[in-house]
């Protein structure tokens, strides 16, 4: 007698291979307790494959509306976001809303983003009197004596790329240990150094006299001029290298550097000299010349014919 069992009653692993059993080699009492495992074995695997799984939690997750901020219907929500919480933060300080000339004359002032800056980058929409309005509330903000690390990084997003908020002291300018001031300048295309010592009034440009150096008078007395205002012709001895340029550029050149070396030596030249421009150096250029013209400005004669 033989038995070929149904696919439903043995196990999934089992079916790869048909199963073919002969009874007549076994015992009755050995062929019934087979069948009683097949059958016990075909229910489990009825019962595990009907039974219903045990759903997984689902977490929320969150959806930002921008209709939750009352700023999305004013047209500019970034600029008024921005300006509600600069609010916020003044008022958690108690920080008075002064006027914006007290903050005219502090020079350590963050060098802010420029209009065009916050309209490319926070895409903001700005008039002249928003912007003057968001940097004077920055100041007011930045006027905080202890800042917190979160007020400063939020502070730090609105200052101009590759700036900090908090600019490094400039090194204050001293004489060397031979008794030396050395200072830069530069006009047009010349760039200058000096040394200033105190002496008798020598001045040498690239190793060679003033008055031979340069024939032009007014570019000699251009030159010393820095010493003629701070009354003190003949107390000091320059040496000046220069290179670039023509006579009269690098005359105003040396000028640049030689009033800033004074002003090393002297201090209290420092804001007379700032005052009248000498140690200012002029960015001007000269224009350059223009196609089908004779020079950057000049036009040719207009002929009818």
């Amino acid at each position: 007698m033989s038995v070929r069992l149904r696919s439903s009653v043995v196990p999934r692993v089992l079916r790869t291979t048909p199963f073919t059993f002969t009874f007549s080699s076994l015992s009755a009492n050995a062929s019934q307790q087979l069948v009683a495992r097949a059958s016990a074995v075909a229910a489990t695997t009825r019962v595990l494959s009907t039974s219903p799984q045990q759903p997984q939690p689902v977490q929320p997750q969150p959806v930002h509306s921008p209709f939750a901020d009352a700023t999305f219907f004013t047209g500019n929500p970034n600029y008024f976001s921005l300006l509600l919480r600069l609010n916020t933060l003044i008022r958690s300080h108690n920080l008075p809303i002064q006027d914006k000339a007290v903050y005219a004359h502090i020079t350590d002032l963050p060098k802010w983003m420029t209009r065009a800056e916050m309209t490319t980058l926070k895409q903001f929409r700005l008039s002249d009197e928003m912007y003057d309005d968001l940097i004077h509330k920055l100041n007011v903000l930045f006027s905080v004596p202890e800042k917190s690390d979160a007020l400063r990084l939020f502070l730090q997003e609105y200052v101009r790329p590759g700036l900090d908020l908090v600019s490094a002291p400039k090194a204050v300018q001293t004489l060397d240990e031979f008794g030396r001031a050395f200072a830069r300048g530069s006009r047009k295309t010349a760039t200058a150094q000096a040394w200033l010592v105190k002496g008798s009034g020598e001045v040498y440009v690239n190793g060679v006299h003033l008055s031979e150096y340069f024939r032009e008078v007014e570019d000699r007395e251009l030159v010393i001029r820095p010493f003629e205002i701070g009354k003190a012709l003949g107390a000091y001895n320059v040496w000046a290298v220069v290179q670039g340029g023509g006579q009269s550029g690098q005359a105003s050149a040396i000028a640049v550097a030689v009033a800033r070396a004074l002003a090393i030596h002297e201090p209290s030249l420092q804001e007379t000299f700032q005052t009248m421009g000498l140690t200012t150096i002029d960015r001007r250029q000269v224009e350059r010349k223009k196609t089908g013209q004779p020079k950057a400005r000049k036009k040719n004669t207009w002929l009818k014919r």
